[in-house]
């Protein structure tokens, strides 16, 4: 994915706003919504976890894609859908290997 196609799919807050919507989908916005907050997925702090050393061994984030991949399936079944997922603090623990 370009970063032009990135800028497109990932919305970033600016100035305490977050302008993903178009203005007219905001006004005829009449129905409650809601949103997922998902926070510190930390990918690669499992293993490193499990092996008891959290400044090593952060070289594999098999169980934390599974586990994203699971929580994607969930979120994509709900009805209604959230109107957004915002994703907050440490998206990784370390690069894997």
């Amino acid at each position: 994915m370009s970063t032009a196609e990135a800028g497109v799919v990932f919305h970033r807050a600016q100035g305490r706003t977050l302008d993903a919507f178009p203005e007219e989908q905001k006004r005829d916005q009449k129905s409650p919504f809601y949103f997922i907050q998902g926070a510190d997925p930390q990918f690669g702090l499992m293993k490193s976890w499990s092996t008891g050393d959290c400044d090593n061994g952060e070289d594999e984030w098999g169980q934390e894609i599974c586990l994203t991949e699971q929580a994607i399936q969930a979120i994509n079944k709900l009805n209604p859908k959230p109107r957004f997922f915002v994703l907050c603090g440490d998206r990784i623990h370390a690069m894997p290997g």
